[in-house]
């Protein structure tokens, strides 16, 4: 036990370093989403969620940042037979950018840039389809990444976004639903210079 305290006080003080050095920054995107889900199990019954979502990041050391995101999606001519479904989930987790890759116009920060995460949460489910997880929540991740351009100094258009997206929600057979989530958006760049 003591050298796991160690180690993590190495750590906690490695990444203040970091911190200290660089200042504080991150970004806020906001980004609209289509989910690809199914009704049951054992069928596809597939429909398609839309939505959004809004998501922020801290720099934490060199590539890396925690991530939070809330999302949701909606339809009501789900499977089967027309029903509705909202499912929302909220996350956190950890986000890597990739090497920026190089543009003829554009260098240093304005680098087209690539990212993987992964988030773990919660996710809500109401509405028709939802069966009997009506109203409930479940466990829910994300594993994915996407692909940020810039346009300005603070500004990026998220071209793309994929992940696979695990929810858990009871539904009478096996109480997991594997989804397909995809999506763009505006992000905003922040930082805080020491």
């Amino acid at each position: 036990m003591r050298s796991i305290l160690v180690v993590a006080a190495l750590m906690l003080g490695g990444a203040s370093a970091a911190v200290a050095q660089e200042g504080f920054s991150g970004d806020a995107a906001a980004t609209y989403q289509w989910v690809h889900t199914n009704a049951g199990p054992g069928q596809c019954g597939c429909f398609g969620l839309n939505g959004g979502g809004v998501s922020g990041s801290w720099n934490v050391l060199g590539p890396w940042s925690v991530v939070t995101d809330v999302s949701s999606g909606f339809t009501n001519s789900g499977a089967p037979a027309g029903h509705s479904l909202t499912l929302t989930s909220y996350m956190a987790g950890v986000r890597y950018q990739l090497p920026g890759l190089p543009r003829t116009w554009a260098h240093g920060a304005h680098r087209v840039q690539p990212f993987a995460q992964v988030l773990v949460g919660a996710a809500h489910a109401g509405g028709g389809v939802a069966g009997i997880g009506d109203a409930s929540y479940g466990f829910a991740s994300r594993v994915g990444g996407g692909l940020d351009v810039p346009v300005s100094r603070r500004f990026s258009v998220r071209v793309i976004q994929m992940d696979y997206y695990l929810t858990r929600i009871a539904n009478a057979v096996n109480d997991h639903q594997n989804n397909f989530l995809v999506g763009a958006g505006i992000v905003f760049r922040w930082s805080l210079s020491k």
